[in-house]
């Protein structure tokens, strides 16, 4: 394995399986829960939907690349959030070309605290957005929010990875029902590979907040081919951290896993790596991961890589990183790899 500088003073180890290129600075942003999002729109816009300062921003802000990343427009408030303290969500693209941004919203009411799932839909690749809408929840908590793109199983209803439960959303009639086996997975990516399997970065094998985790509990990703009915241990995937990681399922029936590198003996995040299977989730080929982020240093922030397709040569990965001493200082970013 090969190295190269790049700018910002990056790092980037360069794997048989693609190269990356620098990373392009998306937006300046202040700190907190920054928690970018990302998708590719049916017209092969790129969308990044993030908070300029975390810890419950009053607006979500969205830039949009019409060059497969190469460059980034100025952001913009998505309009109809009102009357909400933020913590980011996600974006996802549906089938029939429409796009669900989700996102919660923080409450408080004397000890009690909550957060309560919201969406809006977009028709137009993102220039117009719908009513907002909320996800009603029983027992709803504090835990009642979700950092991944849904699980599409028509264009009106959803698998909802929330932290504290994994439920099917059907978005025209509001109803919430258990999905699959009723195991949480807790707040991972859930994908459908392009032969149906699914594929759930579920750390153990049913997610709880409470108590410490059993090591035979530990199953590193779960495969279903029975659309959630019952599930099959991976032992595969790496370290789940606080920011957890990625999954992406592309249409040659490649499934990319976005990960972070932990730091030994050091807390915190110092590198994003992508990983690929081909053989529908069962194995993955970590002797040839890019490292598509690598400052040599932390990575002030919790980061939240995600990563889509920008065209069938192309991965494209957004993060953020709130060193206040790299150029132009706290940021959100996108890098471009090339696959083989």
């Amino acid at each position: 394995m090969s190295s190269m500088t790049l700018c910002f003073g990056i790092v980037t180890a360069i794997a048989a399986g693609g190269t990356p290129e620098p990373p392009v600075r998306v937006a300046d942003v202040i700190g907190g829960h920054v928690h970018p999002a990302l998708c590719r729109a049916a017209n092969g816009d790129l969308l990044a939907v993030y908070n300029k300062e975390g810890g419950g921003g009053k607006e979500l802000l969205l830039s949009r690349s019409t060059d497969g990343g190469k460059s980034w427009s100025a952001s913009s408030a998505v309009p109809g959030i009102t009357d909400c303290s933020i913590y980011p969500g996600s974006l996802t693209t549906l089938s029939d070309g429409s796009i669900v941004l989700h996102w919660s919203c923080y409450h408080k009411d004397g000890e009690r605290l909550w957060r309560q799932p919201q969406f809006t839909v977009s028709k137009d690749h993102g220039r117009t957005w719908g009513k907002v809408g909320g996800v009603p929840l029983e027992g709803i908590t504090n835990y009642s929010c979700l950092r991944h793109s849904v699980l599409e199983l028509s264009p009106t209803r959803w698998v909802l990875p929330l932290y504290d439960r994994t439920v099917t959303f059907n978005a025209e009639t509001s109803e919430v029902t258990p999905f699959g086996d009723g195991r949480n997975h807790g707040m991972v990516p859930i994908v459908r590979t392009k032969r149906g399997t699914l594929i759930s970065g579920a750390p153990v094998v049913n997610s709880t907040r409470e108590g410490a985790v059993i090591p035979l509990d530990v199953v590193r990703g779960l495969r279903s081919t029975d659309e959630g009915k019952t599930w099959t241990p991976l032992h595969a995937l790496p370290t789940f951290g606080v920011a957890g990681y990625d999954l992406t399922a592309l249409d040659d029936g490649t499934v990319i896993l976005t990960s972070i590198v932990y730091g030994v003996g050091q807390d915190g995040e110092w590198a994003y790596d992508l990983t690929e299977s081909h053989d529908d989730g069962v194995t993955w080929d970590y002797r040839n991961s890019i490292t598509v982020y690598n400052p040599r240093r932390r990575i002030d922030g919790r980061g939240w890589p995600r990563t889509v397709a920008v065209d069938r040569q192309t991965l494209g990965t957004l993060f953020y990183d709130l060193n206040a001493k790299q150029p132009g200082g706290p940021g959100v970013f996108f890098v471009r790899s090339s696959r083989k």
